[in-house]
């Protein structure tokens, strides 16, 4: 380092800008002396920098560059002091109280152009000249240069991209509304919390807005493309009154209809199921989405069946999202950062499910500070961590949670039952790392396992049984350039179960399920304006199923040992989309998705004769596949579209189009989902479900979108639904085509729905939904209720859900919650006879009656501990009580043939309501 007259600069005035290269610096400085890192500049840039030694004395500076450009280093090191600098070919001179400013390379520029300095805002020279000018009390105030000086183009405009991510977080926060005034531009960020931005050179304002934090102004001076990342602070009085609006105007705003979005802090305002807020409890008070009640999983969406709905956690699937028998979900709420419900309206890079997608993201570590957040109640105890691995740029969410008591069991209103013993545990990770500004890695992994004991003569009949899910996924994002950016994930996912009977040593035996599935994915996004967006991509896809086994347990049992061949598929995928904010009023959107199916060997095929049914009598040979070989191809493509049209800012009028394609099948004698439940591939004679959704909405907000309201209105047509036979039996079948039925099908509804924010705020749904499905057939065997329509199993006319929350003080708040839905059908025997001299029963056509409605009311209360900032732990107290009403809910109805007469019996999981207090807390 030199020491050297600083009078010398002025005699180099004049060569100011001679020579000048774009050098370029990488290095980290930890409260390094600026003595040392002015010694690294010039020894990575072969720069001379002189300076009076006395001025840095006690300076120094902390910070990052990586192949930053020697002007921006000086600028970051000398902004908060009083010294200047001065760059003369490959010298540089420091100042102190002088200030040297020549004809900058702007003025030149537009000099050449034959225009003045006054053509463009003279704020375009210097950002840092205006760090005394303007008022630095709001947040976001300060001058930010964005772009290359020496790239400027006066009177032309430059695009702006960059992330915006919450500053306690550093999560990334997506629909935040990012726009301009002069000239009125506006764009939002992606699911990544990326945006982009186009506006003309020159010095410029933005404005961030988005629910629960607040408004940030950001002053730039715009010189060509840049970046501009953006952190967001936590508004504290705005989230103590509202506690369950996600996006303010969004139902009125977006283009896609049937779209919720669910972030986790709405489950706080319900009352709690077990002791547990649940992300998928919330999506079932949703119009449009039904459930069957307590001891079912899964879900029913717009009159389709509960396999027809695609669970994603951070893009890999989950085939059963449940725990203790439908009770819970496989969601810790505190290691979730949000989920989207996707029932018509469904983007192109969605697929490979008929009625909906409940896209789950998973919490991103907070990158800077040590976190955690824990919850302990009668049944489970959880606890979720947030570790900064590398400060700054990396970070590790790790949760878990198990149930360690049976006695809600005890409860259950069925003797045997309530002998039974249940167990199940989770445990979830994620590891984000950023690379630089234009990479960054996201690495997650999620594992449950359930067991439970069951007596021999519940509706399971067998004792011992366990299932397990278990996903990773590895996602790459790219920005390529500030309008184009991508991502590349691998993901994996699997299910399987075991059950074993072990009563009788003679009966013993041991039965296994399993299917798996891995995947890549290519994605990308071309930001072409503020108001043009196209995204394509492509995915391939492998399943393996294993339809069961089954053996003996013991050298003593008499079980014969039963193997079915494995099912192996590939299937890939082509999308793409384009949305077009065509006007203020009208936005389009549209996509395409084509995607290829083969089923390939080994396997081997029965044939049967022409024209006939499909049993052990009219096979007539089979065809044998080698490994690799294709067994059977199906192929088809799928349009999505939809439209916005705003009426004013505070209405809307939104349409849809979707076609989807669904190529695996569970089968099951069941409305809902169980675990026992078989999954299957479309095969040669098992054809992929098509579903051909048309839906219309009206949306409208009221009191500055406090109040939102909205009403839609759909049609679907379905075709190869699966049914089952009379007598069907779909566990270790080889021969599903003998028992399984397909045929068309049809649904249709219409879903008010009223939302409130604010003191008292909640929703209120109601859905009126019908679903049909037709099996005729020339054959009688292959007929069901002579060939007429007849209502699905999970149909239910009407379903009400209300969710209300009332906060009394800033600490105390009580909540309830109110379903009701019509019951579901039911077949009822009508009828003995005798044939031959033996009793037979005879049954109504199948799901003519109806269950008893279902009707359930919950109260909660909640407790904050005190809101002081200067304390160890947060916690919060919740009391809830469960079915307050004591109603008696049937899950199921069920017949016994006794003396000659018919029983009826019913299946009464909670009769009596269950309190529970949960202790939360967070650190």
């Amino acid at each position: 380092m030199k020491s050297k007259m600083i009078w010398l600069c002025f005699v180099l005035l004049p060569f100011g800008l001679l020579g000048q290269e774009n050098k370029k610096v990488k290095a980290t400085f930890d409260n390094e002396p600026i003595v040392a890192v002015l010694q690294t500049i010039e020894d990575q840039t072969g720069y001379a920098i002189y300076y009076e030694a006395s001025w840095l004395d006690s300076l120094t500076y902390s910070g990052a560059f990586d192949q930053t450009s020697v002007d921006s280093v000086l600028f970051s090191i000398l902004e908060s002091t009083s010294l200047e600098y001065y760059m003369s070919g490959h010298r540089i001179f420091l100042t102190k109280g002088v200030k040297i400013i020549d004809q900058p390379a702007i003025s030149q520029a537009l000099h050449q152009q034959g225009k003045t300095v006054t053509d463009v805002e003279l704020d375009l020279l210097f950002a840092r000249e205006y760090l005394n000018m303007e008022n630095q009390g709001e947040i976001g105030q300060s001058i930010v240069e964005v772009g290359d000086r020496n790239k400027l183009k006066p009177r032309a405009s430059s695009t702006i991209a960059g992330y915006i991510k919450d500053s306690e977080t550093n999560e990334p926060l997506a629909g935040v509304v990012v726009y301009s005034k002069d000239p009125s531009v506006a764009s939002s960020s992606d699911m990544n919390g990326f945006f982009s931005i186009t506006l003309p050179n020159g010095k410029r304002e933005l404005i961030v807005q988005y629910v629960g934090m607040k408004t940030t102004k950001q002053k730039i001076v715009l010189y060509s493309d840049g970046q501009l990342n953006i952190d967001m602070v936590v508004d504290v009085i705005a989230l103590q009154e509202v506690m369950i609006e996600s996006e303010s105007a969004a139902n009125v705003e977006d283009v896609l209809i049937g779209v919720s979005k669910i972030d986790v802090q709405e489950t706080k305002n319900v009352p709690l199921v077990l002791g547990e807020n649940d992300i998928m409890k919330i999506a079932a008070t949703f119009a449009g989405v039904q459930t069957m009640g307590e001891g079912s999983s899964g879900f029913n969406v717009r009159g389709g069946k509960s396999d027809q709905n695609l669970v994603l956690l951070n893009g890999a699937t989950i085939y059963n999202a449940s725990h203790f028998f439908g009770f819970f979900s496989v969601f810790n709420s505190n290691a979730i950062q949000s989920m989207d419900v996707y029932k018509s309206g469904i983007p192109a890079a969605y697929g490979g499910r008929l009625s909906s997608v409940f896209d789950v993201e998973s919490k991103k570590a907070d990158v800077d500070k040590f976190k955690g957040e824990g919850g302990i109640s009668p049944v489970t105890a959880k606890l979720t961590v947030e570790v900064p691995v590398i400060k700054g740029k990396s970070g590790l969410m790790l949760g878990g949670r198990t149930t360690y008591s049976n006695w809600l069991l005890k409860k259950v209103g069925n003797a045997d039952f309530s002998e039974n013993e249940v167990f199940f545990a989770d445990g979830i990770l994620r590891y984000d790392h950023q690379i630089n500004d234009n990479n960054d890695i996201e690495v997650s992994g999620y594992y449950s396992s359930d067991n439970f004991r069951i007596s021999s003569d519940t509706v399971f009949s067998f004792s011992n049984f366990s299932y397990k899910n278990g996903n990773a996924s590895v996602k790459w994002n790219h920005r390529f350039s500030n309008q184009v950016d991508g991502s590349l994930s691998a993901v994996y996912s699997a299910y399987g179960y075991d059950l074993s009977y072990d009563e009788s040593p003679p009966n013993n035996f041991v039965q296994d399920f399993g299917i798996n599935e891995a995947a890549v994915v290519a994605d990308l996004a071309y930001y072409a304006d503020e108001v043009h967006t196209l995204r394509g991509g492509a995915q391939l896809k492998g399943y393996q199923i294993n339809p069961g086994t089954k053996s003996p347990q013991t050298s003593e049992s008499l079980v014969a040992e039963v193997s079915i061949d494995k099912e192996r598929a590939l299937e890939t995928t082509l999308f793409l989309s384009d949305e077009y904010i065509l006007s203020d009023r009208l936005t389009l959107y549209g996509g395409y998705r084509y995607s290829f199916f083969t089923n390939y060997g080994p396997q081997t095929v029965k044939n049967y004769q022409p024209e006939t049914v499909k049993n052990p009598d009219t096979v007539i040979g089979e065809t044998v596949y080698d490994d690799g070989d294709p067994v059977q191809f199906y192929h088809g493509g799928e349009i999505r579209v939809n439209a916005r049209y705003a009426l004013d800012d505070e209405s809307s009028v939104k349409a849809s189009y979707n076609r989807t394609r669904q190529y695996l099948h569970t089968l099951t004698n069941s409305a809902s989902l169980s675990p026992t439940d078989t999954w299957r591939l479309s095969s040669t004679y098992i054809k992929p479900q098509v579903a051909d959704q048309y839906t219309l909405g009206y949306y409208r907000n009221f009191k500055s979108n406090m109040i939102e309201t909205s009403v839609e209105v759909y049609y679907k047509d379905m075709d190869n639904l699966i049914d089952f036979k009379v007598g069907s039996q779909f566990l270790l079948n080889p021969n599903i085509e003998m028992v399984a039925l397909q045929g068309p099908g049809r649904s249709y509804g219409v879903e008010f729905s009223v939302r409130k924010s604010g003191k008292l705020n909640g929703w209120i749904n109601y859905a009126f939904a019908r679903s049909f499905i037709q099996l005729d057939s020339s054959h009688p065997e292959e007929r069901i209720n002579n060939g007429n329509e007849y209502p699905a199993n999970f149909d239910m006319p009407h379903t009400v859900n209300m969710v209300a929350n009332y906060k009394i003080t800033k600490r105390w708040s009580f909540s309830c919650n109110f379903t009701y839905n019509t019951g579901r059908p039911v077949t009822y025997p009508v009828g003995i006879y005798d044939f031959k001299g033996m009793q037979a029963v005879h049954y109504s056509g199948r799901n003519t009656f109806r269950m008893p409605d279902y009707i359930r009311l919950d109260i909660g209360l909640s407790l904050e501990a005190s809101h002081k900032i200067a304390q160890l732990a947060h916690s919060y107290w919740s009391f809830s009580i469960y079915n307050v009403l004591g109603r008696d809910n049937p899950y199921s109805i069920f017949f016994d043939v006794r003396d000659g007469q018919v029983n009826g019996y019913k299946l009464v999981v909670f009769p009596t309501p269950i309190p529970t207090i949960t202790y939360n807390f967070r650190f």
